[in-house]
């Protein structure tokens, strides 16, 4: 329940979260959309700014007072001065039109040379017909683009002066000349500018500018024709144009493409989805995983706790026995009720081994609590391992003789010494017997073997008891664990005894392991590492093979 209260809102986080992202592609493909119409508006103004620029240097150095004195040589050595200056310039002139002037004039700059219209012979000079036509257009275009009438108006269309190339001209630039007070009107100035101009150096200069700007994936512009036909692109080979739109008002036949080179705006949405829908996977991943390693914490320290709980009232069962067992041995012999000496002496013996019973439990109990404070200390040196099994045995003979366990014993001779900690071992082994008495159920035999094994001293504890599962071998030298079937869950224990076990031996530099199978018993074996070659004497242990009641 609590896991599912936990991904509940992580499932809807998720599906709010790639709505999120669905939403976000949609947005960032207008947007890059957008980005790329601003880039073509950025070309048309950048190309009007240079084109407004070259206007002012060449037809603003036209000197009102040549007009206002109608000094034509003067305006002849002018315009043919502004073409020799400007390679970029097929023909330049001024056009005199004005119905407020006495006289009326057209002067040209042309390839061919200079050329001088009079008024009576506008209307047979188609060219300056042309001109004023097309300068009157630009002025509307201009206004209707505008609400206002600039100074210098762009217009693109075929045109009638021949340029140096054969071609007529495309582009015409105007401007208006006036008076300085704006109050009379002269008429107006003029250039065409050469084609080869605008396609080799002015729109590679502007595209080149713009582009940097334009994002950290750059774009491919076009330039297109009325018949839709490539006068330029900054990257030669592309076909497909994402946005299309007009060049005017500087070429308001021609039409400006854009588009990515090897991918489109959809494409590179798409993909940022993917990356944020990776990084969101990722996050809630993590976020899943925390969540998971919280909940199995959380299993565990209930797990913990619930163990805890057993371990408490399995060691209150355990002390409550012998202290029971005492306390009643205790009253029946304060009350006078032990009649002869035979069974004091039987009285005492229990005592005596209730009382060891509840010392080893105190004992384990305290080495438990050392052990989880890292205050457990061993006092390793040199000695016989066969030696300290033997006193353990002789020890424990009376428990394992009531508990009517035969016991095989046998130990190697001339065993190299261990370095251990005497005190520890015998509880480790005692832990050992204790448990093989615990669970064996039927056949009451206990085999104790001590041996020299590959530069270890192997201590072997075997019984004919109940076996453990192969699942549970691990597990039963964790903290608390036990058995939750059979015998083994039947039978009162603190589940601390082989914990300890696995503790002092891997203290000493050994290992514990185990062998066994459910209903033929385990075999636990104890490793020790030997004192560099030094060997036991054959006295003081048990170095016969033998097999006894116990005692």
């Amino acid at each position: 329940m609590a896991l599912l209260a936990l991904l509940a809102p992580v499932a809807a986080l998720a599906a709010i979260q790639y709505r999120s992202l669905s939403e976000l592609e949609s947005k960032t493909r207008l947007a890059g959309q957008e980005q790329l119409r601003q880039t073509l508006q950025s070309v048309t103004q950048r190309t009007r700014e240079r084109l407004e620029a070259l206007a002012a240097a060449t037809l603003g150095s036209i000197e009102l007072a040549e007009l206002e004195t109608e000094d034509l040589a003067l305006l002849e050595a002018r315009l043919l001065k502004i073409r020799q200056a400007r390679p970029e310039i097929d023909t330049v002139f001024v056009v005199s039109h004005c119905s407020c002037r006495k006289s009326k004039f057209a002067l040209y700059a042309t390839p061919a040379g200079l050329r001088r219209v009079e008024h009576e012979e506008f209307k047979k000079h188609i060219e300056t017909e042309t001109a004023i036509e097309l300068y009157s257009d630009a002025g509307l275009l201009q206004m209707t683009a505008d609400m206002k009438r600039r100074d210098i108006v762009f217009e693109q269309s075929c045109g009638v002066f021949q340029g140096e190339e054969g071609d007529h001209a495309q582009l015409f630039v105007f401007s208006e000349l006036h008076s300085a007070d704006h109050r009379q009107n002269y008429g107006f100035a003029g250039m065409t500018l050469r084609t080869d101009f605008v396609k080799q150096h002015l729109l590679p200069q502007v595209v080149s500018e713009v582009l940097p700007e334009a994002g950290y994936v750059t774009p491919v512009v076009s330039v297109l024709d009325q018949n839709e036909r490539e006068i330029f692109a900054s990257r030669a080979g592309q076909k497909r144009h994402e946005i299309k739109q007009s060049f005017a008002p500087v070429f308001r036949r021609w039409k400006l493409g854009i588009s990515f080179a090897d991918t489109t705006v959809a494409a590179l949405a798409r993909k940022q989805f993917r990356q944020n829908l990776l990084f969101t996977g990722l996050a809630l991943l993590l976020l899943g995983g925390g969540l998971f390693l919280m909940l199995r914490a959380t299993a565990r320290e209930v797990k913990l706790a619930e163990t805890k709980s057993a371990f408490v009232s399995n060691v209150s069962h355990e002390l409550k026995t012998p202290l029971t067992l005492i306390g009643l041995l205790a009253e029946t012999g304060e009350l006078g009720r032990i009649k002869n000496t035979e069974k004091a002496q039987e009285y005492f013996r229990l005592i005596n081994h209730e009382s060891r019973r509840l010392s080893h439990l105190i004992n384990n109990i305290l080495d438990f609590s050392r052990i989880e404070a890292g205050r457990r200390a061993y006092q390793l040196a040199p000695a016989d391992a066969g030696e300290v099994v033997g006193e353990v045995l002789q020890s424990y003979a009376y428990a394992l003789n009531e508990a009517g366990f035969v016991v095989q014993r046998e130990c190697e001779s001339d065993l190299p010494l261990a370095l251990l900690d005497r005190d520890a071992i015998e509880q480790a082994v005692l832990n050992l017997l204790n448990n093989a008495v615990k669970y064996s159920a039927g056949e009451k035999r206990i085999a104790v073997r001590v041996a020299a094994r590959e530069g270890h001293i192997a201590i072997e504890v075997a019984d004919h008891g109940i076996g453990i599962p192969r699942d549970e071998q691990e597990k039963i030298f964790e903290q608390f664990y036990r058995v939750n079937t059979g015998l083994v869950h039947d039978t009162k224990g603190s589940g601390l005894g082989l914990a300890i076990v696995k503790h002092i031996v891997e203290a000493h530099g050994g290992r514990i392991t185990v062998e066994s199978e459910p209903g033929k018993g385990s075999r636990f074996i104890i490793l020790l590492p030997v004192s560099q070659s030094q060997t036991a004497p054959s006295v003081g242990g048990f170095n016969i093979a033998a097999e006894d009641s116990g005692r």
